[in-house]
């Protein structure tokens, strides 16, 4: 139709009409392309949002999680600490248990889940990453990725060359059939075997590095992010809430 009047007024040499139809087609190119653009952002701040409600949820239920394990593994090296303190000093042989019993059994193993939220993994695999508007919280989003091959990484340099204690030495530990607080231990003989010392140390040492830069540190990650994506989210919905009281936004189809 547009065609046909410019057609027309060509042969009628009505330049003016010509121009005018010339605007209208520019003009409406033009708007077009802009209420794409605008559909086009509309569905990026959706997609963002869903993007950060979903993380925020799975973060929720991982940080109880988290927090638990590094509780239970503070627990135990703290077990392995008074131990230690017997062992060094002689004293306090009395309130040793099969509670430490167990923790010595259990001090090589390093076995604790390191999280990582699924939408994570979908934001950076897809790179749909670049949906995240704010600077800050894409950052952090790619920095804990790149924080869990570390703790990954550190939690198996910590795992090489650990000794099974129970195993190595049967005559100082017998380990329980049922739990692990089932073990028995004999304190004062492990306090007279230095190899027994020596490797006990050097088990309780990794197992501090292990409850200070691997659960510890996911703790302290997880919760970080955790509230940097809550922040992130409730300035997504005002931001939106924002935009759809606007008309342009809202007539938009």
């Amino acid at each position: 139709m547009i065609l046909r009047r410019v057609t027309e007024h060509v042969k009628a040499q009505n330049w003016f009409a010509v121009g005018i139809d010339f605007f209208i087609v520019i003009a409406g190119v033009f708007i077009g392309i802009q209420v794409a653009n605008w559909n086009d952002a509309r569905r990026d701040r959706d997609a963002e949002a869903l993007y950060l409600d979903r993380l925020h949820r799975e973060l929720s239920t991982i940080s109880p999680l988290v927090e638990q394990d590094h509780k239970d593994q503070r627990d135990r090296l703290e077990r392995l600490d008074e131990v230690r303190m017997f062992l060094a000093t002689g004293l306090g042989i009395e309130r040793l248990d099969g509670r430490h019993c167990g923790a010595l059994s259990q001090s090589h193993i390093f076995a604790d889940t390191i999280f990582y939220p699924a939408t994570i993994k979908e934001l950076i695999a897809t790179g749909r990453i670049v949906l995240i508007r704010d600077d800050a919280t894409r950052t952090e989003i790619l920095s804990f990725d790149q924080n869990n091959e570390r703790l990954e990484q550190i939690r198996t340099d910590i795992q090489i060359d650990r000794v099974l204690l129970a195993r190595k030495y049967p005559q100082l530990i017998i380990a329980g059939l049922g739990e692990w607080e089932d073990a028995i231990c004999d304190f004062e003989a492990m306090s007279l075997n230095q190899s027994y010392l020596n490797d006990f140390i050097d088990n309780m040492r990794r197992y501090a590095a292990y409850v200070s830069n691997v659960t510890g540190r996911q703790s302290e990650v997880i919760e970080s992010l955790r509230g940097t994506i809550a922040s992130a989210s409730i300035a997504t919905y005002a931001s939106e809430a924002s935009s759809s009281s606007a008309p342009v936004a809202s007539e938009v189809k």
